[in-house]
């Protein structure tokens, strides 16, 4: 299955959010409570600042979920039409995906689709002719 460049990037895109909102989503979270715990200006009511955030990050979190329950059904899709890829391979990086997709996504599409020619270690072995 060959996806068009523009496809491509937008995948790529997707996969890199999947993977570094986790990490922008936690320093944000630090960057409200570390103050609150220092002893911040807002003494009074100290979670003035965490609903302002709140306020930001859920809608985040709503579109976050949604990119990862829609890139897992791309990537499930993906790889069962990709019928030139080892049954092996594609089975561990299905595994991946589902259990460990901070990891599985990325390695996924960096073999299968951002690599003009898939490694040989991917593909099914070619039979021998006698």
């Amino acid at each position: 299955m060959t996806l068009s460049n523009p496809i491509k990037a937008l995948v790529g895109l997707m996969t890199l959010l999947v993977v570094l909102f986790p990490h922008a989503l936690f320093a944000l979270w630090g960057l409200v409570v570390f103050p609150m715990f220092m002893g911040g200006s807002s003494a009074d009511y100290p979670f003035q600042r965490f609903e302002m955030v709140f306020a930001l990050a859920f809608p985040l979190m709503c579109f976050f979920t949604l990119t990862m329950y829609a890139l897992t059904a791309f990537y499930v899709t993906h790889a069962i039409k990709n019928q030139g890829a080892s049954d092996v391979v594609r089975i561990v990086t299905l595994l991946a995906i589902f259990f460990f997709p901070y990891l599985g996504m990325p390695f996924y599409y960096i073999v299968f689709i951002l690599m003009p020619k898939t490694p040989s270690w991917a593909l099914k072995p070619q039979p021998t002719s006698p």
